[in-house]
């Protein structure tokens, strides 16, 4: 965890999901598709929302559920994601700094891009989706609210991933969880760093997520009529571009690694 003023940080229990770089149906019907993406591009307070564009290997039936965060450190301080124009065929994404004031010559942020909806994959309970309630998600302040995700089907609290998916309020934010967590509901919020103020109200904002079973296994459905698309990635020294290119990861040098 980081906190936009490096201070400390008591413990919290926290989500994951882990999906290999490519695309693949799973059980259940989930269509997937992941990768990283490295950026140099940031965004902060007041700006436009100008992101680098990801073009999926093929266009989702309908607009996907994205997932992001930041797979490096390079900065060795804050920085977060955001993801912006999300169509069945492409998204932008980009650095987060909001008001923090941070900066970073680059970062690896990974994604991963989930079709909507319910049911069971390899015997177990999943909900995706995504949604905003017309309602501001600031963490205070009057007027601003939690965004609550309702849940159905599962015994005990799940496993839960949420990112802001197509982020309006130019101030910047990234989800927070906070409030119920529970087997029926999550709350969130669009939380605002408190370096230039104090302020932390934010506009209604859409959030994504991703609920499973805890220790769900994703498997691929191996009778799916469309075969899984695996993305070819460079072995250790090709040239690369970014780390979609690479096996590892691209190096700030250029090479794989």
């Amino acid at each position: 965890m980081q906190e936009p003023k490096n201070g400390a940080h008591p413990a919290e229990s926290v989500s994951y999901i882990v999906v290999e770089s490519g695309r693949n149906i799973l059980k259940g019907g989930i269509v997937v598709e992941a990768g990283i993406k490295s950026s140099s591009t940031i965004h902060r307070s007041g700006e436009n929302f100008n992101g680098d564009s990801v073009q999926f290997v093929e266009a989702f039936s309908s607009i996907p559920v994205i997932l992001h965060g930041l797979m490096t450190h390079s900065n060795n301080d804050f920085m977060a994601s955001f993801v912006k124009n999300i169509a069945t065929d492409s998204f932008t994404v980009a650095m987060e700094a909001a008001g923090t004031g941070t900066n970073s010559n680059g970062e690896d942020i990974g994604w991963i891009a989930l079709s909507p909806g319910s049911g069971s994959t390899s015997d177990a309970r999943f909900m995706i989706g995504s949604a905003n309630d017309g309602e501001s998600d600031g963490v205070t302040g009057k007027g601003q609210s939690a965004h609550i995700i309702t849940l159905t089907g599962f015994n005990e609290p799940p496993a839960i991933v949420v990112s802001i998916n197509d982020i309006t309020d130019t101030d910047g934010a990234w989800a927070r969880g906070g409030g119920t967590s529970d087997k029926d509901v999550q709350e969130v919020y669009a939380e605002e760093d408190k370096i230039g103020d104090r302020d932390q109200k934010h506009n209604d904002e859409k959030f994504g997520w991703a609920a499973f079973e805890k220790n769900t296994i994703l498997d691929v459905d191996t009778s799916a009529a469309v075969s899984a698309i695996a993305l070819p990635c460079g072995d250790i020294g090709e040239a690369c571009k970014d780390s979609n290119d690479c096996c590892g990861y691209c190096t700030g040098s250029g090479t794989c690694a």
